[in-house]
């Protein structure tokens, strides 16, 4: 509890210079997860940079010995390239404790506005096990008052190989934003396999624009 304590502090206090760097919390009913989606340039002017995406889950209660699912940890790191305003190339490396290490590659479409977001990313994994997935995300933020906003978020993934599918989720969220900080609530899906099981994850989020 008090290492989670400290990291909303720091979370919440805390100043960056990446672009568009959102950090998020969210306290659900059956995990706690953390997510955060950074990306900077080489220099202010340079096509180039580098992306770090991470998403943690940790269970409250975890029989991973008996069948239960396990705490979650994903890690990437690209180096990447503007093509334009809203087309990037990624490549580098994407990391769990499933799959281990493995060369990634990545592009990235963005269309972004003052009230909404468009994201969609679809990434290729090589290694022992050829995998393929497809990421979206869409946030829309009007104005309820000055300064204030509402805030809503859809966002997904899937994952699949030759095998058939392995992970998914779906992210949805709704609440207010003053000052770069979102908060309010929040539901998860995640699917396992090739059997698509599925479980659930409902809280509450705080999610801030470094």
């Amino acid at each position: 509890m008090k290492n989670c304590i400290l990291l909303l502090y720091l979370f919440l206090f805390s100043e960056a210079t990446a672009q568009h760097a959102p950090v998020e919390i969210m306290a659900g009913h059956q995990y706690f997860n953390y997510q955060h989606s950074i990306h900077r340039k080489l220099n202010t002017n340079s096509k180039f940079g580098w992306t770090h995406i991470t998403n943690l889950m940790r269970r409250y209660v975890n029989h991973s010995e008996k069948g239960g699912r396990p705490n979650e940890i994903m890690n990437q790191v690209y180096l990447t390239t503007n093509l334009s305003n809203q087309f990037m190339v990624m490549g580098g490396l994407f990391f769990t404790p499933v799959t281990d290490m493995k060369i990634s590659f990545a592009g990235q479409y963005a269309y972004r506005t003052k009230t909404l977001s468009l994201i969609v990313n679809p990434r290729f994994d090589f290694g022992e096990k050829f995998t393929y997935e497809l990421f979206g995300l869409f946030e829309f933020r009007p104005a309820i008052a000055p300064d204030i906003h509402f805030y809503g978020r859809v966002q997904f993934m899937t994952n699949h190989s030759n095998e058939g599918h392995n992970r998914s989720y779906q992210q949805l969220r709704a609440g207010v934003e003053s000052n770069k900080i979102q908060f309010g609530i929040g539901t998860t899906f995640d699917q396992y396999g090739t059997k698509w099981i599925s479980t659930a994850n409902t809280g509450i989020f705080i999610r801030k624009i470094l």
